[in-house]
């Protein structure tokens, strides 16, 4: 099991974790972490994948959540792949989200997964503003 300096409660990016971890279990995919990106989920049949970086509130959020879009952009390399970023749902990272353009999100297929702090989740297609 992997440990978080900042621990595993939430806006935290453990709690966060743990959260899509958990979704897309119960979802019916397969579930690995930490070979190629902070989650990679396999369906059932092969035919969807989801590449994630997972990323929680710290002293520079803004600076991790630039961090965490280089990660994910380093990652696309399978075009049929869904790409998502994971993050708290709180203001800063609402906020850090919406800076970045809807047509950008679109050209790149990149996906914001939000958690709550009631580790529900909430999936923002590329093609949303």
């Amino acid at each position: 099991m992997r440990s978080y300096p900042r621990g595993s409660e939430f806006p935290n990016e453990g709690f966060v974790q743990r959260a899509i971890e958990s979704y897309f279990t119960a979802e019916g995919f397969s579930v690995r972490t930490g070979e190629l990106a902070d989650l990679v989920c396999v369906a059932e049949s092969g035919q969807t994948r989801w590449v994630i970086e997972a990323k929680g509130e710290s002293a520079s959020i803004g600076l991790d959540f630039r961090t965490g879009i280089g990660q994910i952009l380093s990652k696309m390399t399978e075009r049929s792949a869904n790409y998502a970023l994971a993050i708290p749902d709180i203001p800063q990272f609402v906020a850090l989200c919406g800076e970045i353009s809807g047509w950008v999100r679109k050209s790149l297929g990149l996906y914001w997964i939000f958690v709550s702090e009631d580790g529900s989740v909430r999936i923002l297609p590329p093609n949303s503003d």
